[in-house]
């Protein structure tokens, strides 16, 4: 049997069994959890507009972050991302091309199975486990893929309220922060490292 100890002391894959595999799955997702919970603090904290009315971190403005002594690397605050939104089939949008000499010609008649019939097409071939329709019928183009198995993850309810408390989080970022506690892997620099002059 090997135990979590172990399996992590090695930096190489090792067999685990059901119990050590179980805890560091679930180890790993509560971790994940926390993680986003520190992302969202500290974007919170990027994104924030001090009293004068201005950003804390400008478009533009670029920040080194520092964990324990050890730079981690920068953010950069960038400039919001553009990005066109038009749905084809948009009534306005058809009305105008169908208006229009130059897109006149592009407007479609498309003919589709009414989206409420596929799903219950879908529904009943998966709860009979055949690609049929409620009448027996073998539906062309449906298809049953059974996908890998992936473990579920159920973490104890009280134990994630208790760890995700925003006090908790706030704490473990103060704490990282301060380098009361320290990520794996890193090492602690000296003021003069982190401060050249």
């Amino acid at each position: 049997m090997t135990s979590v100890e172990q399996t992590t002391a090695g930096l190489a894959p090792a067999v685990v069994d059901r119990e050590a595999a179980s805890s560091l799955y679930l180890a790993g997702r509560l971790l994940e959890l926390i993680s986003k919970a520190l992302i969202a603090l500290g974007d919170d904290g990027l994104t924030a507009i001090e009293e004068s009315g201005k950003p804390v971190m400008p478009v533009e403005d670029r920040q080194s972050g520092w964990i324990g002594g050890t730079r981690l690397g920068y953010t950069q605050m960038n400039d919001g991302k553009t990005t066109p939104e038009l749905a084809p089939d948009d009534p306005r949008l058809v009305a105008w091309a169908l208006a229009s000499d130059h897109y006149r010609h592009n407007v479609l008649t498309v003919q589709v199975l009414a989206p409420a019939v596929v799903a219950e097409i879908k529904k009943h071939a998966l709860k009979m486990g055949a690609p049929v329709d409620r009448h027996g019928e073998v539906v062309p183009g449906l298809v049953l893929k059974k996908g890998d198995p992936t473990p579920f993850k159920h973490l104890d309810k009280q134990l994630v309220a208790e760890v995700l408390a925003p006090e908790r989080i706030r704490t473990l970022a103060h704490a990282l922060l301060t380098g009361l506690a320290t990520l794996p892997g890193l090492s602690v620099s000296t003021d003069a490292e982190r401060n050249p002059q």
